[in-house]
């Protein structure tokens, strides 16, 4: 599959883990960036 797609997958997954007050922005911040070295991903994405 396409790289970028996971990664706006994972970012979704976030967003709403966010949404549902199981954790802060920071901390979905911080993982995103890891993600996106980890999965490669070239798109610009905020959380």
């Amino acid at each position: 599959m396409n790289r970028n797609i996971n990664y706006i997958g994972m970012l979704n997954l976030l967003r709403t883990l966010q949404t549902a007050g199981l954790m802060s922005q920071k901390e979905a911040r911080n993982i995103a960036a890891r993600l996106k070295i980890e999965t490669g991903a070239d798109v610009m994405v905020s959380l």
